[in-house]
């Protein structure tokens, strides 16, 4: 009992109550828990059908089946890595990664990235609550009951329920999330056996062999690394409830390799149903499931749909809500969960009537590379730069303190994040923007997550270098 491993003995984050923490620091009588809560937290948000849908995605640039399964492995090693190292700041601050941000960024530089990092949760909530509200849809035609009444119906209920387990908070999440990954694997695996028969070997060898290049399978792998990487900037929200001298190598160890098991896992199945239905799920992918499956098996994997789109949206309206506090707005944690089911809402609407989701997650997925890898990499060598030593107190101040620096900007991590988002342009050759370099010059591939994040991380290493050691060396000489 020592360790505090069961969150029933910490009355402030407890399951089946609502979280009593926001942003503010979580004193160290209320640090519990073990690395192994990150594996099953990574693994129950990201089984599920998004990430089955990303893994046809990265198939539909144009490679074929042996280059997109290692590009699933490549892009997800890139991706999972900074998750698992932006895990390892939340013991040592006790606050959120946004708020970490006012260390490498300064309390008033680090509002940008806020702002993104609200916009980025505020997206991905809905993204994911619009293939559950699908799913449901999906189960309601099954009983009879269609049209845009239907719609706004499933909405609502999948809203609820992701906000109900997103009010509770911490440990409530985590607890949800280790029982829903447990039943969410069972049903994916079984879609699975049921696709796999309809593909022979041979389709899957030959798919795409006269179109496959390197310069495609670089564009699957930026593909495939944007979406764990677009989990960064929540990754200390779950380790922070973890005692400051939790090592730092098991906590990225289970962070990291609990997305990657999930993420690998599920893109897999993605690409072989993508070639079994022609290598595009379309616009409405959970309509697709129908082709292979029986009624009897439709019905709990579009439950699995539900509850895979829920559990991973929990993290997100959770990540949210704690963004839209650490932006300083005059509101609770509650109000901030109101106004996001209000953004998705509109997003649904636009959507329905306006959009097809496909394309709607495609440009999502190759905006979020151009701040995302920037923003980690600079987050991960301030850590080692400050040897994870931080002033929590100083954290929370605004217009004082160690971390205002020079007019509330820390400018080693402004330009960084600055150079970092532009070299990703630079190198960007997605449907989303396509740079002069890249098209008319190099003529191929797609290298804009891995220009971001070397770029940004290398220019903060060497603007930031010297200042952190002589503050570090001096605080521990005082």
């Amino acid at each position: 009992m020592s360790n505090r491993l069961d969150h029933e003995y910490v009355a402030s984050d407890k399951v089946g109550a609502v979280e009593q923490h926001g942003i503010d620091p979580i004193p160290i009588a209320d640090r519990h828990g073990s690395p192994f809560e990150l594996f099953k937290l990574w693994v129950g948000a990201n089984v599920n059908y998004v990430v089955i849908v990303t893994g046809a995605f990265a198939l539909s640039v144009g490679v074929t089946f042996s280059q997109a399964i290692i590009a699933i492995i490549t892009g997800n090693l890139i991706g999972c890595l900074m998750v698992g190292l932006t895990s390892i700041q939340g013991p040592k601050t006790g606050t959120s990664g946004m708020m970490t941000s006012r260390v490498s960024f300064g309390q008033l530089g680090s509002v940008l990235p806020k702002v993104v990092n609200v916009v980025s949760a505020l997206s991905w909530f809905s993204i994911n609550s619009i293939v559950a509200t699908e799913a449901l849809e999906e189960l309601f035609k099954l009983a009879g009951f269609g049209g845009h009444g239907a719609v706004w119906v499933a909405l609502a209920l999948v809203l609820a329920a992701e906000l109900l387990i997103a009010i509770y908070g911490h440990a409530t999440i985590i607890a949800a999330e280790g029982l829903i990954a447990v039943v969410l694997a069972a049903l994916f695996f079984g879609l699975a056996l049921f696709v796999v028969p309809h593909v022979p070997m041979h389709q899957l060898l030959t798919f795409n062999n006269h179109q496959g290049s390197f310069s495609a399978w670089l564009v699957a792998v930026g593909i495939i690394a944007s979406y764990p990487i677009g989990w960064t900037n929540f990754a200390s929200d779950y380790s922070r409830y973890f005692p400051p001298g939790m090592s730092w190598k098991k906590i990225a160890l289970s962070a990291g390799l609990g997305q990657f098991v999930s993420l690998a896992l599920c893109e897999v199945i993605g690409v072989v149903f993508a070639i079994a239905v022609g290598g595009n799920l379309g616009n409405d992918p959970v309509s697709a499931l129908g082709q292979f499956l029986p009624t009897w098996f439709m019905v709990p994997l579009l439950m699995a749909v539900i509850f895979g789109g829920v559990a991973a949206n929990v993290p997100n309206g959770y990540t949210a809500s704690l963004g839209l506090l650490a932006l300083r707005l005059p509101m609770s944690r509650l109000v901030s969960l109101a106004v996001i089911a209000f953004f998705t809402v509109l997003v649904r609407v636009a959507v329905v009537y306006y959009g097809a989701f496909f394309d709607v997650y495609q440009n999502f997925l190759n905006y979020m590379v151009f701040w995302t890898g920037p923003w980690a990499a600079i987050i991960i060598v301030d850590y080692f730069l400050r040897d994870g030593v931080y002033n929590s107190a100083d954290m929370m101040k605004w217009g004082s303190g160690r971390y205002w620096y020079q007019s509330g900007i820390f400018w080693p991590g402004v330009i960084a994040f600055s150079v970092g988002i532009v070299m990703s342009l630079v190198f960007s050759n997605s449907s989303t923007y396509a740079s002069p370099l890249m098209v008319n010059v190099l003529g191929w591939g797609d290298l804009s997550v891995e220009a971001g994040i070397i770029s940004a991380g290398l220019v903060y290493w060497a603007m930031a270098r010297s200042y952190i050691k002589a503050a570090v060396y001096a605080k521990a000489h005082a």
